[in-house]
């Protein structure tokens, strides 16, 4: 089990350390549409060679399959394209923060599309990130004109656009392994990045070693290396245990971006930062203690047979 644990921190360095890289990335010629789409081609062809090595079968599809793996698909591409673009005219630590919003917007839309019931706890956890995202924004400070009013929009459609997808992911596609689903809605987000943005840059742009250097990092690091420890992680240590260890994320990647590139945030801030990661927390303790449950209750059957 402690080999999962490691398999979790890992992970969550391997999706938060590329975020600040991207910093790097711009300034050695690579564009926000240039390195989504190189990093998806690349991530899309590793994904399904790791498939094809693994003996798994690709599942037929249906019309109705097809059409959920198509809007789940086209979330991701949204969130992708829309954080890149965003870290071009925002700190990393503020799309982010903007980002893990997400949480609040699956709850959300579970209340109004699947008329759930709010708990308590996914209320505390509303009231935590709603307040947290302001006085990240700088609302109650009455700073917030000095940010980028488009960069922020950016952001909080890259948050909406993945709590979009893993809704529908966990309503519509969880019937798919998780290595399905990834290749599957990265392969759509492929094809809908050729309309959205055509990569004609390949043929009026010099193509440099560092542009190949970093798309091929950014594919194989954030898009590839760390879902495959994901997975990993949770197989050996249970979705809740390891949805509980990813939140840090978020400070992980704000402390990165302070450590590498000199970001930094005002103490009112990283209040605000630290009251999304408690609603983020919340959001997840409902669903942590229903599957360590579960995981303990599997476990003692195992033993006992």
């Amino acid at each position: 089990m402690v080999k999962g644990y490691l398999y979790s921190l890992f992970s969550t360095f391997c999706f938060a350390l590329p975020t600040v890289f991207t910093v790097f990335a711009y300034q050695d010629g690579l564009t926000p549409k240039s390195l989504v789409f190189n990093q998806t081609a690349i991530a899309a062809v590793l994904l399904l060679l790791y498939v094809m090595w693994t003996g798994e079968a690709f599942p037929r599809l249906t019309k109705q399959s097809t059409s959920d793996f198509f809007l789940a698909g086209a979330g991701k591409a949204v969130t992708v394209i829309a954080m890149f673009m965003a870290i071009k005219l925002m700190n990393v630590s503020l799309v982010l923060t903007l980002i893990f919003m997400y949480p609040a917007f699956v709850v959300l839309l579970e209340y109004f599309i699947d008329k759930k019931s709010l708990r308590i706890q996914q209320v505390l956890g509303l009231v935590c990130t709603f307040v947290g995202e302001l006085l990240v924004l700088k609302i109650f400070q009455g700073e917030f004109q000095q940010l980028s009013a488009m960069g922020t929009l950016l952001g909080i459609l890259s948050g909406v656009a993945w709590g979009w997808m893993i809704y529908w992911s966990n309503k519509k596609l969880s019937v798919f392994s998780s290595i399905i689903v990834t290749s599957y809605t990265t392969i759509i987000s492929l094809i809908l990045y050729l309309f959205m943005i055509p990569p004609v840059y390949l043929f009026t742009t010099k193509i440099t070693l560092p542009i190949i250097g970093w798309s091929l990092f950014f594919g194989g690091v954030a898009q590839v290396l760390a879902l495959l420890l994901m997975f990993t992680a949770i197989k050996r240590i249970g979705a809740a245990r390891f949805s509980i260890i990813s939140v840090f994320e978020l400070p992980l990647t704000v402390f990165l971006a302070f450590l590498i590139v000199g970001e930094q945030m005002d103490f009112w801030q990283i209040v605000g930062g630290l009251l999304i990661l408690t609603g983020i927390i919340l959001f997840d303790w409902t669903q942590f203690r229903a599957g360590l449950l579960l995981r303990e209750k599997k476990e003692v059957k195992e033993k006992l047979s």
